[in-house]
């Protein structure tokens, strides 16, 4: 199956991408295209922060510069929380593209995000919760009202924005879709990638061992309440202190690193020092065999400041947490494990290093 994804951060690209990589590896990309483009490629336009017209005229660009292949699934990847610029960007790809259908459909009901009467909302037990985004209304100020749409509905022309709860609601929007005339933009989060792939999320917890051999580096600088609950109960070390980290690494196989900011930083500022405090680190490290890291601009500017090419994805350890290889820089090889930091369940890290037992020092 021939893929064009891009997604407004590298996580969002990787975990979405990864429900088409069961086949075969996906590169991801970051920033541009590649010089020679590949039939399935997921790109990350690097738009999350910053002006919406911005985040169009970028996404705009590289959805042009995708050569037209028959059949291909062409994919803009949404945010499960609506963060970002979800409508400017579905713009840019119908100014881009010009599909007959636009299948907008955010739900992503394994991490309980679900769509009901247009809106998108956060399940906790019995508690629908709508986020802050109005996704209808925004689409609408841009001149792309939605027709509203449930399962099983028959699909319109044009943009259609679909309530989902379940996976199997997602898999009816998938069927609608793929039996269309003619071509259709995609545009949801991993959930919705699942469906188009024929992926079923595992049930409950359980996902299987990953090859995540030692020494396992982890890099958290995402602050979101749920990747704190993962990290709550092991040891960490803040990212100044290198004498540590690198006796933890040598004693343990393990270190898992916070950004250790001050207070008070704004959004922009806490990225940059984010930014440079692990790409320092990375540098005055030997290269690991793994690498874990939570947060899509952390993951980003790791692998600039490395000088890598790009990853390729080679699936996932539990449906929104991929598995990928670094490709290029030093660290060329490295095995990595990347998630939003909205994602996961508290015991999710703890699982993670207690699959990962040997020791394996790359020369």
């Amino acid at each position: 199956m021939s893929l064009q994804l891009i997604a407004d951060d590298l996580t969002g690209a990787l975990d979405t991408a990864a429900q088409f990589a069961l086949a075969a590896p996906v590169p991801v990309y970051w920033g541009s295209l590649p010089d020679h483009l590949p039939d399935r490629v997921a790109i990350d336009s690097g738009t999350r922060e910053g002006d919406a017209e911005a985040a169009h005229a970028k996404v705009r660009a590289l959805a042009a510069a995708l050569p037209p292949v028959p059949g291909a699934v062409r994919y803009a990847k949404l945010d499960s929380l609506l963060r970002g610029h979800a409508a400017a960007e579905i713009a840019a790809w119908i100014d881009a593209v010009r599909p007959a259908h636009c299948i907008v459909a955010p739900a992503f009901p394994f991490y309980g995000r679900a769509t009901r009467g247009g809106r998108q909302g956060v399940l906790t037990g019995e508690t629908w919760t709508p986020v802050a985004c109005d996704l209808a209304a925004d689409l609408a100020a841009r001149g792309l009202a939605p027709t509203l749409r449930r399962p099983g509905d028959a699909l319109p022309e044009g943009v259609s924005l679909w309530d989902a709860d379940t996976d199997a609601d997602l898999a009816a929007i998938a069927a609608a879709g793929r039996a269309a005339a003619g071509p259709v933009l995609w545009c949801g989060t991993g959930g919705l990638a699942a469906a188009l792939a024929g992926v079923a999320p595992p049930g409950g917890d359980a996902f299987p061992p990953p090859d995540l051999p030692r020494p396992l580096l982890g890099l958290f600088g995402t602050h979101h309440p749920a990747t704190l609950a993962q990290l709550a109960p092991l040891p960490t070390l803040p990212a100044d202190d290198r004498p540590a980290i690198r006796a933890a690494l040598a004693r343990d196989g393990v270190a898992l690193v916070t950004s250790g900011l001050p207070e008070g930083l704004d959004a922009a500022a806490a990225a940059a020092e984010i930014a440079a405090r692990f790409g320092d680190l990375a540098l005055a490290l030997r290269r690991p065999a793994s690498l874990i890291v939570s947060g899509g601009e952390t993951l980003r500017a790791l692998c600039e400041r490395l000088g890598a090419e790009r990853l390729d994805l080679t699936g996932q350890i539990v449906l929104g947490v991929p598995a990928s290889v670094l490709r290029g820089g030093p660290w060329d090889g490295v095995r990595v494990v990347s998630k939003s930091g909205a994602f996961g369940k508290p015991p999710l890290l703890g699982r993670l290093l207690a699959m990962s037992p040997s020791t394996e020092f790359c020369k």
